[in-house]
């Protein structure tokens, strides 16, 4: 749980972050006051259990990029044929770097920020590749995952301690990052990055950063600017939690 008072001191993941910008009052709720809402419908209960799956698949992509043995449970078809796809697009080389589940953390001026990856390969030609393992069901497409706040984090996170963790100067345009779903397996979103794109990465990170670190919740929040997030939102109107805690 967050302390308000320490908030100048966090080091902010971009599921932080992207909660923030989407609705600061959810931000409240869920890292300060430290709520979590799980309700009892099927659609649910569909979410949780596709969760577990996901989780269950980056366990097998780290152990299979650690190059430790993946035993999987023969009555879980939908893991076994994820699996197959990993295996199938996925061949290890020797020529390259593999560090699954990597974390780094950096801080900057007002810039407090860390990232878990659930993979960065680092090939001989200076090239790095990040790769993003997506589950859920509904196929992702370019258009959609290039705003996302994971890939404005991920990247620029990248991009600025690159030389400091793998001792090379890795030019930014030799960065990229990569989404993969194992249901749709030969289908691989690409993110190019260069220098420019580092710079609106790092204006979008650094106002949104300085916003919350001098953000009000008593007094800034407009429900008017957010409202239209409502309707995804697990602390909705719905279930009065959200007008509970509004200060």
């Amino acid at each position: 749980m967050l302390d308000i008072r320490k908030l100048n001191h966090v080091y902010y993941s971009q599921n932080l972050l992207n909660t923030f910008d989407k609705c600061p009052l959810k931000f409240k709720i869920k890292y300060l006051d430290n709520i979590r809402w799980k309700k009892d419908s099927i659609n649910d209960e569909d979410y949780y259990e596709n969760m577990n799956i996901g989780l269950d698949f980056h366990l097998i992509c780290q152990r299979y990029f650690s190059y430790i043995p993946v035993v999987i449970d023969d009555s879980n078809t939908e893991l076994l044929k994820w699996t197959k796809s990993l295996r199938e697009n996925f061949t290890i080389s020797d020529k390259n770097i593999y560090l699954p589940e990597y974390e780094i953390r950096m801080k900057k001026d007002n810039i407090r920020i860390q990232a878990k990856y659930d993979l960065i390969i680092i090939k001989p030609n200076n090239k790095i590749e990040i790769w993003d393992w997506k589950t859920e069901n509904r196929k992702l497409d370019y258009k959609e995952v290039s705003k996302r706040m994971q890939a404005i984090v991920y990247m620029y996170l990248l991009g600025e301690r690159s030389l400091k963790i793998f001792d090379k100067n890795i030019p930014l345009e030799n960065i990229s990052m990569k989404f993969w779903q194992p249901q749709y397996k030969d289908d691989i979103i690409t993110l190019n990055y260069s220098e420019s794109i580092h710079k609106i990465n790092e204006e979008k990170i650094m106002e949104l950063i300085r916003r919350l670190d001098n953000y009000d919740f008593s007094l800034d929040f407009n429900i008017e600017l957010y409202s239209r997030q409502c309707k995804y939102c697990e602390f909705s109107s719905e279930s009065h939690v959200c007008e509970a805690f509004r200060i």
